[in-house]
């Protein structure tokens, strides 16, 4: 056996246990004695080993003193963070709903304000500081292992750092969640094409005037724009060679991209089973873009306990290229919520969603663009149906990234006072799903059958989602519109006990008598309706 060690115990050894094995025997006989406890008659003696031997039995007290002396040290040691057959985060032994930043607020005021609206899990460096700060706001945090978990390359000093970073924090009650390299698995794609399109446009001014040096500069950009990887590298060494000039990226080839991702998918493997086997409590994330195969995108999410995906798609107009599918709209993020299930099935889902506009990550924005909105920040509406949709989809849990992006002014250009609108929105959102979130955490039920009423839409194969869940005596209902149009529904097979029941509609006035197990109501275009037997899932603070 080896050696138990613990800083207040000392060290329990092999030879230690069986000194208590030595001494079991007769002080289990006097300690029968003593109290007066008489062997059963025709009992076999515990000496013949068919039961608790006494020496089993001190062995056993042994260890419950170990034990016993141990918890404290674990209580103290991060939570744990184990996922429910729903796949929701378990903290502290409770299924809970996870509301991420990816901005850690440098001002304690405007930490604390995320926190108060349902902000609780907050992005952090592994620092001792930073996740006392945390901890104290009342949140958990998250550390990204970055590119030292990607074990293909550099795995003696990659493994060093894991085992550095993981004993530095992995007992911090703050920490919840580890997370890879962001979007490593487009970023084999994407940062070689990042470099290689410049060199393109590089090839075309080099070659103007010159016949055979055009010739190949057109032949490698058409192998490149046609996927022909191989070709293309020919043409380009080509060029590079009957130019005089050396490449401007010697070491940066495209026809070698899918290779790499097969050796970055298993050393992200490699590195997710070395941090597992230092840490075992806590999840570890996987987030991608909104690109990939399936297959690929099942590569990398061997082991790892949650995966998702970024996408921003407002507002949807064909400037905003971030969905790839053939749904560039709002609803592409309850298309890729399905595709990240795809892509890790049993696994928890977490979406990251849109806390800017793309006219934030500009310098400066064409006044054009910004006349007819294009780049503007989400509403509040759209950033409550993307959330819902993407819940409704299957998400366990929803993060947001850009809210430090954010200039200081609005949409229009007005000066703000704090913060601008979209961090009041995307708090008010938060406090809605927060207040929700017995139910959001709740296994669903058999949904009720959805009938729309007819419309002028093209909606074919689209429409209305429902989800059902109990909570206690309370039922509550989610109706989610992932339509342009507004719609008349009913929903049919609602649970019997309804009969007669009042459904208030969340955060209006409405309320609806359920009879015949049917609901009868209409939604708006792309549009959320919550309804339950009680009120009591409203917070006020989330009404407009």
């Amino acid at each position: 056996m080896k050696n138990l060690n613990h800083p207040g115990l000392g060290s329990l050894s092999s030879a230690g246990i069986a000194h208590c094995d030595r001494q079991s025997t007769g002080a289990w006989k006097s300690t029968r004695e003593r109290l007066g406890v008489r062997q059963p008659s025709g009992a076999v003696p515990f000496e013949n080993g068919t039961g608790l031997t006494p020496s089993k039995t001190l062995r056993l007290l042994c260890f419950a003193m170990i034990a016993a002396a141990l918890l404290p040290q674990l209580a103290a040691a991060g939570p744990e963070a184990r996922l429910n057959k729903q796949r929701m985060l378990m903290v502290n032994g409770q299924p809970r709903l996870m509301l991420g930043l990816y901005e850690n607020p440098k001002d304690d005021a405007v930490l604390h304000e995320a926190v108060a609206a349902g902000f609780n899990l907050i992005q952090s460096p592994p620092d001792t500081a930073a996740l006392d700060r945390l901890q104290r706001a009342g949140a958990k945090a998250w550390v990204n292992l970055g590119g030292a978990l990607d074990l293909s390359s550099d795995t003696a000093s990659r493994k060093q750092q894991l085992t550095d970073t993981v004993q530095r924090v992995e007992n911090h009650p703050a920490l919840l969640v580890w997370e890879g390299p962001d979007e490593i698995l487009w970023n084999n794609w994407w940062g070689t094409m990042e470099q290689i399109r410049p060199e393109i446009e590089k090839m075309r001014t080099t070659a103007q005037g010159k016949t055979e040096l055009e010739t190949l500069s057109r032949r490698a950009r058409d192998r490149f724009e046609r996927g022909l990887y191989t070709e293309f590298e020919k043409a380009r060494a080509e060029f590079w060679l009957k130019a005089g000039q050396p490449s401007p990226n010697p070491s940066v080839r495209i026809d070698d991209a899918a290779l790499r991702v097969r050796k970055s998918g298993e050393g992200i493997t490699a590195g997710i089973q070395t941090v597992r086997a230092l840490d075992s409590r806590h999840v570890i994330w996987l987030n991608h873009a909104p690109r990939n195969s399936l297959d690929d995108l099942r590569l990398y999410n061997r082991v790892a306990d949650m995966v998702g995906c970024d996408i921003y798609p407002a507002p949807a107009n064909l400037t905003v290229g971030h969905s790839d599918l053939l749904d560039m709209s709002l609803t592409s993020v309850g298309a890729y919520t399905r595709r990240m299930q795809q892509a890790a099935p049993g696994k928890a889902c977490a979406m990251v969603l849109q806390g800017f506009g793309w006219r934030d990550l500009q310098k400066a924005a064409k006044e054009t663009d910004a006349a007819v909105g294009i780049g503007r920040r989400p509403t509040w509406a759209e950033s409550r149906f993307m959330a819902y949709d993407a819940i409704i989809h299957g998400a366990n849990a929803i993060l947001y990234w850009g809210t430090a992006y954010m200039k200081p002014m609005e949409d229009d250009g007005s000066a703000v006072t704090g913060r601008p609108r979209l961090w009041r929105d995307l708090l008010r959102v938060a406090r809605e799903l927060r207040a929700l979130e017995p139910a959001l955490v709740a296994p669903p039920l058999k949904a009720p059958k959805v009938s729309q009423a007819e419309t002028y839409g093209s909606i074919d194969g689209k429409g209305i989602l429902c989800s059902l869940r109990k909570v206690d005596d309370d039922i509550v209902l989610l109706v989610v519109n992932e339509t342009a149009d507004g719609l008349g529904f009913t929903l049919e097979g609602l649970p019997a006990k309804l009969n007669g029941r009042t459904l208030y509609r969340l955060y209006s006035t409405e309320e609806h008598q359920v009879a015949d197990r049917r609901l009868a109501d209409g939604i708006k275009p792309r549009e959320v309706h919550v309804y339950t037997t009680s009120r009591r899932f409203e917070d006020p603070l989330a009404r407009n």
